[in-house]
């Protein structure tokens, strides 16, 4: 994969810290190696938030040398690839409409741990990426196995908030019913590149990750099986399943966004990991 005009990377780890108005708080529990190249061009450089333990997929080497406290302990081995050709990206540097006036970030960002990467236990699970403003009427998100492309899938981006061309939002992606189910154990690589100008071409803005499904043990299939959606993502989180945590956590928070309880858990997620910039952005469901 070749790089294309690339920032280096950003990512979301979820940790909220505990709030007095809240009985639950979500953190996330990374499992060591969890589908991260431990080779990326050009590195990782995230700022001060967690300083990663050996052996668990993150970029040998970072531009910048980030310095990160310890956050959560991981968990040894789930069988991640060791190399990644260009690695994995988390920001396009292509500024979409340099004549938007906005202090929101002018460039995609995919919602994803330091380690480029994160587990699901879902067959067709979903996917966050932060869409900034822009003129761009689609985009095309796709899923590797291999190198080989799964399945690839259009998706409307314009309009999603009703100020399209002034607010960016972080948009949960979720593969429809058709696309084929993830397997247990292999890795999959994803990508969502936006189409300028109608098309996409050798300069398109796009970011990318891995993922992996995994198989629930027993404790988290039970945990699963709340009602409350605060005590679901709290369960994974705990249990490391990154995807499902983020996209239950932001479902709640799409569908009570004025709750303040859920509206503090979300924007201290974000602003633990130096996404505060984002942390006000609307988030919105697709309706697969």
């Amino acid at each position: 994969m070749m790089s294309r005009y690339l920032f280096s990377a950003l990512s979301v780890i979820v940790v909220a810290n505990s709030l007095c108005c809240s009985a639950y708080a979500v953190t996330f529990t990374p499992p060591t190696n969890n589908g991260a190249p431990s080779v990326a061009t050009g590195g990782a450089s995230r700022g001060s938030f967690f300083t990663p333990k050996k052996g668990n997929g993150v970029p040998s080497q970072a531009t910048g040398g980030a310095s990160r406290s310890n956050l959560f302990t991981p968990v040894k081995g789930n069988g991640a690839p060791q190399q990644a050709s260009g690695g994995a990206s988390r920001v396009g540097t292509y500024h979409l409409n340099p004549s938007i006036v906005t202090t929101a970030p002018a460039t995609l960002i995919a919602l994803l741990p330091q380690s480029f990467s994160g587990t699901t236990v879902s067959a067709r699970p979903t996917v966050m990426v932060y869409i900034p403003a822009s003129n761009a009427q689609e985009a095309v998100f796709s899923i590797k196995d291999d190198g080989k492309t799964l399945y690839k899938m259009t998706i409307p981006v314009a309009g999603k908030t009703g100020a399209m061309s002034t607010t960016g939002f972080a948009y949960a992606i979720k593969l429809p019913a058709d696309a084929p189910a993830l397997a247990v154990g292999k890795n999959y690589q994803w990508f969502l590149a936006l189409k300028v100008n109608g098309q996409l071409s050798p300069s398109t803005p796009y970011v990318d990750g891995w993922i992996q499904r995994i198989q629930p043990n027993a404790e988290l299939v039970t945990a699963m099986q709340q009602q409350d959606a605060l005590q679901r993502a709290t369960a994974f989180g705990k249990h490391g399943v990154w995807y499902d945590c983020v996209a239950t956590l932001a479902a709640l928070y799409a569908e009570k966004p004025n709750n303040a309880t859920i509206t503090q858990q979300w924007e201290e997620l974000l602003t633990s990991v130096s996404l505060e910039e984002i942390a006000t952005a609307p988030i919105v469901i697709s309706a697969n």
